[in-house]
């Protein structure tokens, strides 16, 4: 492996100087976007099947460690620091309440 394959998914052939904040962070502002487009959707079918589901989301950023595990059943798996923390801020959290 050398420097300059892409190993992480990243296109070493555009320089990070090049890349401008808003392509560099647009997946979280993608991902914020489809978290209160669910929101708004649960709303309509809560209204729409008289039910009171609620949802909580838990939302973070940063590096994690992801693969395939399991030899009879195998399943794709993430792991870190990251996918901890976000997961406590879901269980955690005040349904319909939002924390930065």
């Amino acid at each position: 492996v050398t420097p300059d394959s892409n190993t992480n998914g990243y296109n070493s052939a555009i320089k990070k100087e090049e890349v401008s904040d808003k392509e560099r962070w647009q997946h979280l502002a993608d991902l914020a976007d489809f978290a209160l487009s669910m929101k708004v959707t649960l709303m309509n079918i809560n209204y729409q099947s008289f039910n009171n589901f609620m949802l909580r989301i838990g939302l973070n950023k940063g590096a994690v460690l992801a693969g395939v595990i399991g030899a009879r059943k195998p399943h794709y798996d993430i792991w870190g620091n990251t996918v901890n923390v976000a997961s406590r801020m879901e269980s955690t959290g005040v349904t319909g309440d939002r924390k930065s």
